[in-house]
């Protein structure tokens, strides 16, 4: 182990060799002032605690931090890691979008940087307990005032960090599985009915009653809208293609796919497709208002004819037109929660209410169970009849089983 001392600006500063880190493979050291005189004493009393720190980093443990420096990485450097091995960038051959979605990326990044890494960043991974980071869940609850769902965010975060560092073999194991983060409750969907939602129609401008109108027929979320082209529509059959969507990222907003990164289409009803036809003469007639082309790639809801809407406009907009129709307690993606619930409850076939969400039939169940109807009432029927003593016809059993 080397270390060495020199006298400089009125003090000692002691420097001792601490291995190579094991991400970057660069050399680290520990860094120490002794306020001492630049005589015999002074350097005697230098050299003791040079003595100490070389000692201390020997054993593997520093002194003052408590830690193992040169025996892992801190949780500092892991995040750095992690977060570049899964940062959102496009296959240049095919365009797709690999690692995280750009929106994951924005809030993985701002949940480290202004909350985890300030407390914890310098420590050393290996020795992180469940112990602290109930602590430091603690410390964002009460000292920070984040809510209990940002703080389960971040502990899955860093779940998620020390998963994928267990695998790389930088940490011994993970100190979140021994962690105990705030319960959250399961939020109540608020679903507007359709009255609520014509209610709002009536108040909002003509482009943005297009928009609602897509949003509660059609169960779109926000990004996509935005992104939709007209060439993606197809007045004629009646459908409008769904591909791609608009995100949040670090360097602002960027085009990408859908959330479940596939295309899809969906049918548009008369009304629908009647509104959509209204609103394309329009935007016609804007664009040839300020000299601008429209074609195959205008946006569908667009202000200038060139660029779409902003992503935190129609949240803006539903804001302020729910609150003018009384109705300020719902969110604009509850919508899409009214276009699920009303297909249900009508009798829709979960494949095509999931098709038309452009999600999977297993999250419209875990979601919108409740909204099915006749499960629940035949269920409760049949457990009156076998309480009746009525029977009931046995599972046949396969030829092909074992015997047990």
């Amino acid at each position: 182990m080397r270390g060495y001392k020199r006298f400089k600006e009125g003090s000692w500063r002691l420097v001792v060799a601490n291995g190579a880190d094991p991400v970057t493979g660069r050399r680290r050291t520990i860094n120490e002032t002794v306020r001492a005189p630049k005589n015999r004493a002074g350097a005697k009393l230098a050299d003791a605690r040079l003595a100490e720190l070389i000692a201390a980093v020997e054993s593997g443990r520093h002194p003052d931090h408590q830690e193992k420096p040169g025996h892992g990485p801190t949780v500092g450097e892991i995040a750095q890691a992690w977060q570049e091995a899964n940062r959102p960038r496009q296959d240049r051959r095919s365009g797709d979008w690999l690692g995280w979605s750009p929106k994951t990326a924005k809030t993985v990044t701002d949940n480290f940087r202004h909350h985890i890494l300030p407390v914890m960043g310098s420590w050393n991974a290996n020795n992180v307990t469940g112990v602290h980071l109930d602590r430091l869940y603690r410390k964002l609850e009460q000292e920070t005032g984040l809510s209990p769902t940002v703080i389960v965010r971040c502990h899955g975060q860093i779940r998620a960090m020390f998963n994928w560092a267990v695998r790389k073999r930088m940490v011994s194991g993970n100190p979140a599985l021994a962690a105990d983060p705030p319960r959250v409750k399961s939020r109540q969907l608020e679903v507007p009915s359709m009255t609520e939602v014509r209610a709002v129609q009536e108040v909002a401008t003509r482009e943005f009653a297009t928009f609602i109108q897509l949003a509660a027929t059609v169960g779109a979320r926000r990004g996509t809208l935005v992104a939709l082209r007209w060439g993606d529509v197809d007045l004629d059959r009646a459908t409008v293609t769904f591909s791609r969507s608009i995100a949040e990222s670090e360097d602002g907003t960027v085009e990408k796919g859908t959330k479940s990164d596939r295309t899809y289409s969906v049918t548009l009803g008369p009304d629908t497709k009647e509104m959509l036809a209204l609103h394309a003469g329009r935007s016609r007639e804007r664009a040839a208002a300020v000299g601008v082309e429209f074609g195959q790639s205008s946006f569908v809801f667009s202000d200038d004819a060139v660029s779409h809407w902003s992503l935190a406009w129609p949240s803006h907009a539903w804001q302020r037109f729910s609150t003018r129709a009384g109705i300020a307690r719902v969110r604009l993606h509850d919508l899409r929660h009214t276009a699920a619930s009303q297909m249900l409850m009508a009798g829709v076939p979960i494949s095509v209410v999931a098709e038309r969400l452009g999600c999977t039939e297993g999250n419209i169940l875990r979601t919108y169970r409740h909204f099915i109807p006749g499960s629940d009432h035949e269920a409760a029927e049949l457990m009156d009849r076998l309480m009746r003593g009525a029977s009931v016809v046995e599972p046949a059993i396969s030829s092909k089983a074992g015997v047990a």
